[in-house]
C-alpha cells in the first residue's frame, strides 16, 4: 500500500500555497465553471498548483533580461538533451533524426499526424474512456472515430491494475472497419494505467499483424508511482517504424503555459511528412521560452531532483485521497492510479448523474472537478479529481466532498 503521509525529507516546499486566481488561469479563472459561486476550488484540468523548478525560472529570467524576444529556432543541443533524457529515464536510444518538436504542444502534433497518416472519412481507433482532446482530434480532423472499451471488473474494491485493454474488440474493429491508425494514451488519462511490457507487446502484435500505425500521447510519462515503469511506445519491439511517441515537460514540470512538445518518430518517411506539415502550418520556428525551458528541465540535475520529489509528494496525496474517499465518503469509489496525478471517481452509487452531478459539486460542495462525460459520453456517473495541489487544499476539497455527499 502506498504511504499517504507526506515525505519529511523533501528539499522543495510543495506545501507552499500559490494563489493562482486572477492570473488568467485556465484551472481557476473561468467564471462560467463556477456557476455564480464565489468560493470554488479548481480541481479539474491537469496542471499543478506548484511553482516550477527554480533553475528553469532563473534561465527564463536571464533570457527576459536580454530584452529582445524575436523569432527563435530550436537549438542543436536540444536533440542531445532529449536523447540523454530518453536513455536515462526510459532506457530508450533514439537517433537525432527521429526527434523533432511541435511548439503548440502534443494535441496539435496529433492533429497534424492524423492528416499525414489518413484521409478524411478514414476510421481512427481509440480505447474509451480517453482524454477528450486526443480522441476528439480524430473527429475534428474529419475522421471517423471507432472505439472499444477499457475493461474493468464490475464489482468489488477497484484497483488500477483491474483496467485492461479489450484487445479482441480492438482487433475486431481493426478488421471490420479497415483501421490503420490508433490513438493511444500512456500513462492513461483518466484511468491512470501504466501499461506493462506484456500488455504493450500484445497490443503491438495486433497493430503489426494488421498494419496499424499508433500515435501515442505520453504527456504524463514522467508522473508515475514508485516501482512503476513507463515504457514508450516507440521502444516496444516492432513498433519503432509503426509509431509516433509524443512527450512534453508540461505535466512533469508544470509548464503547460509554455506550449511545447517533443515528437519522436523513427520512421523517416513519416517524420519527413510531419516536418512538411509543420512547414505548411507555419510552425517551423520555436517559442522563446519553450526551447529554453525544455533544455534546462531535461538537463539540470536539480530539475530532475525536483521531478523525483514532486512525484513523491503527488503519490502521497493520491494515496491519502483514495484512502479518505474509500473509508469516509460512502457512495464514491476510487483507487490510486499507477501514473498521472488524477483520481478517477465513481459516483454510480449516488443518485447524481451528468449535469446534475457537476452542478451539485460546484454549488453544494464548492468543487470544480472534470466531468466524466468528457472522457466518454456514457460516463455520466464519473468525475476526475486533480490531486496536484497542496495537501491543505486537497484536505479541504475532501472535507467539502464528504459534507456534500453526507447531505444527499
Amino acid at each position: 500500500m502506498l504511504k499517504w503521509k507526506k515525505e519529511s525529507n523533501l528539499r522543495y516546499d510543495f506545501d507552499k500555497p500559490v494563489d493562482r486566481r486572477n492570473t488568467n488561469s485556465f484551472k481557476w479563472d473561468i467564471p462560467e465553471r463556477h456557476m455564480g459561486c464565489g468560493d470554488v476550488l479548481g480541481m479539474w484540468t491537469a496542471d499543478m498548483d506548484f511553482q516550477s523548478p527554480a533553475p528553469m525560472l532563473d534561465v527564463l529570467r536571464k533570457r527576459l533580461d536580454h530584452g529582445v524576444l524575436g523569432y527563435t529556432i530550436r537549438g542543436q543541443k536540444y536533440y542531445g538533451i532529449i536523447q540523454d533524457w530518453l536513455r536515462r529515464r526510459y532506457g530508450w536510444t533514439l537517433e537525432k533524426e527521429a526527434i523533432h518538436f511541435c511548439p503548440p504542444g502534443v494535441i496539435p502534433a496529433v492533429c497534424m499526424l492524423i492528416e499525414v497518416l489518413t484521409k478524411p472519412g478514414d476510421a481512427v481507433f481509440a480505447f474509451m474512456p480517453n482524454y477528450d482532446s486526443l480522441y476528439g482530434a480524430a473527429e475534428s480532423m474529419g475522421r471517423r472515430l471507432v472505439t472499444a472499451p477499457l475493461l474493468c471488473k464490475p464489482q468489488g474494491p477497484l484497483r488500477c491494475a483491474d483496467w485492461k485493454m479489450d484487445l479482441q474488440a480492438f482487433e475486431n474493429a481493426v478488421v471490420e472497419q479497415e483501421i490503420h491508425l490508433a490513438l493511444f494514451c500512456s500513462p492513461h488519462n483518466p484511468v491512470g494505467r501504466v501499461w506493462t511490457e506484456e500488455e504493450l507487446a500484445a497490443f503491438a502484435d495486433v497493430c503489426l499483424r494488421h498494419d496499424v500505425f499508433v500515435i501515442s500521447d505520453e504527456v504524463h510519462c514522467d508522473i508515475v508511482r514508485e516501482g512503476v515503469r513507463h515504457i514508450p511506445m516507440g521502444s516496444v519491439p516492432g513498433m519503432e517504424e509503426r509509431s509516433a511517441t509524443l512527450m512534453s515537460p508540461n505535466k512533469s514540470f508544470n509548464v503547460a503555459g509554455l506550449m511545447t512538445a517533443s515528437v519522436l518518430i523513427p520512421n523517416r518517411e513519416v517524420m519527413a511528412a510531419f516536418r512538411k506539415k509543420l512547414s505548411a502550418w507555419a510552425m517551423t520556428l520555436d517559442t522563446v521560452f519553450g526551447t529554453l525551458a525544455v533544455e534546462e528541465l531535461y538537463s539540470d540535475p536539480a530539475c530532475e531532483e525536483w521531478l523525483d520529489q514532486v512525484n513523491a509528494y503527488l503519490s502521497a496525496n493520491l494515496a491519502y485521497a483514495a484512502d479518505y474517499i474509500d473509508n469516509s465518503i460512502p457512495g464514491i469509489s476510487t483507487y490510486v492510479p499507477q501514473g498521472t496525478y488524477l483520481l478517477w471517481l465513481d459516483f454510480s452509487q449516488t443518485p447524481l448523474r451528468g449535469g446534475e452531478l457537476c452542478e451539485y459539486l460546484v454549488k453544494r460542495c464548492g468543487l470544480d472537478l472534470c466531468d466524466g462525460r468528457e472522457f466518454d459520453p456514457s460516463r455520466d456517473d464519473h468525475m476526475r479529481l486533480n490531486c496536484a495541489c497542496t495537501r491543505a487544499t486537497l484536505e479541504e476539497a475532501l472535507r467539502r466532498l464528504k459534507k456534500g455527499m453526507d447531505a444527499l
